[in-house]
This record gives structure tokens, C-alpha cells and sequence, in this order.
């Protein structure tokens, strides 16, 4: 329990040093996407045998809906992955506060947002799901590099829609460093939560699971 814990902080910590570091002035622009991609795909390889890499809370509803993720391991993951992205963004504060001083929060289009967010929130965790606890995908050597590539595609695809976050942890943080309204952090963290919470009873109900990931759920 130790040891994912210390991954999913770790994990979650530079997924968001990234993602901040390459949208704050001057930034990464148009290559964000590639980056925060192999980034992630690059942390999800180095934490995923220790925690299964969620960095995301949304991920840790997916699992604990689909029944993989054990009841009292849930709160202390979501506190870790949140704890590390919110000092991710005190860090790009120190790293980088003249370019933060140049950032406006996104001007919201609430139907826009909540239909992007719902569908690659959901898009990510149907990968998630599929590469990682799925009884036709066991032992594959490509996860990583799935999981990073739906999140650089959906950035490319929503990014000016939504800012393609995807991700409660990374909502927060993007509020922290000013790139979106406080005010936004509700209706993303709903309509977040809302697609982890469809896409893990979907998964659920095709019975695909690997079975050792249901006899270690409860």
C-alpha cells in the first residue's frame, strides 16, 4: 500500500509538472499534446506495476465501479493524487510565474464542455479499463502507450473546447494555476465523475475482467 501510494503521488505530481509547464507561457503550444502523451505514457510504464498508475481520480472510480480497485485503498488514492498535482502546481508557479502572470482562465461554453469532458473522461477510462484489467488484453506491453496516446489525441481533438483535463486532479490544478475558472471546477468534477462511473459499469456488466483482479477487489 506504501509503495503505490509513493507511486500514484509521484506519478500524478509530473503528469501535471508537465501538462502546466508546456500550456504556461512560452510553453510547448501545438507539441503539448505529444508531450503530456509520452509523459504519460512514460509514468504509467515506471508506476504501473506498483499501483496500476491512476493518477487520476477519475481512474480510481472506474476501477472501484468495475469492482478492482479494494474499498479501503480508495480514499487514501484519492488524496494522493490530488496532493500531487495540487504541488505540481505550486512548483510551476516557482518554476515559471512570469508566464503565469499572462494566463486568462478559459471562457467556459458549459454544454461544450460538459459533452467533451463526459466523452473522453469516458474514452480514457474504456482504455484504461481495456488495456489494464481486461481478460483479452493480460500481459500486454502496449498499455502505456495507449493510455498516453487517447490522452494526447483527446487534447488535440477538445483541448480548445474544455482544455482537455479529463481528470479532477488535473481540473484542480489547472484552476490553481489560473487556466480555468474556480467557478468550472464543480460541473467538470460532476460530469468527471459521472463518465468514471459509466464507463466502469459497462465494463462491469461484459464480464471481461481479468479474474484475479476481482478476487483482489474486496
Amino acid at each position: 500500500m506504501k509503495n503505490a501510494l509513493i507511486a500514484e503521488f509521484i506519478g500524478t505530481f509530473f503528469l501535471y509538472l508537465i501538462i502546466g509547464m508546456c500550456v504556461t507561457p512560452p510553453g510547448s503550444a501545438a507539441l503539448t499534446p505529444i508531450a503530456v502523451g509520452i509523459g504519460l505514457a512514460a509514468l504509467v510504464y515506471s508506476c504501473g506495476h506498483l499501483s496500476k498508475a491512476h493518477f487520476n481520480p477519475a481512474t480510481t472510480i472506474t476501477y472501484f465501479v468495475a469492482g478492482t480497485h479494494a474499498k479501503k485503498d480508495f480514499l487514501p488514492f484519492i488524496a494522493v493524487i490530488f496532493a500531487g498535482a495540487a504541488l505540481a502546481a505550486l512548483c510551476i508557479a516557482l518554476l515559471n510565474p512570469e508566464g503565469l502572470q499572462t494566463v486568462c482562465p478559459m471562457n467556459i461554453n458549459y454544454p461544450r464542455v460538459a459533452v467533451a469532458e463526459f466523452l473522453f473522461t469516458f474514452g480514457l477510462m474504456w482504455v484504461i479499463l481495456n488495456v489494464a484489467i481486461a481478460k483479452g488484453t493480460a500481459d500486454n506491453a502496449f498499455y502505456g502507450i495507449a493510455i498516453g496516446a487517447i490522452v494526447a489525441a483527446g487534447a488535440y481533438a477538445v483541448g480548445p473546447i474544455s482544455f482537455a483535463a479529463f481528470n479532477p486532479a488535473v481540473t484542480l490544478s489547472l484552476c490553481i494555476n489560473g487556466f480555468l475558472p474556480w467557478s468550472a471546477l464543480p460541473v467538470y468534477w460532476l460530469i468527471q465523475a459521472v463518465a468514471a462511473i459509466t464507463a466502469g459499469l459497462l465494463f462491469k456488466s461484459m464480464g471481461i475482467t481479468q479474474p484475479e483482479e476481482l478476487r483482489g477487489s474486496m
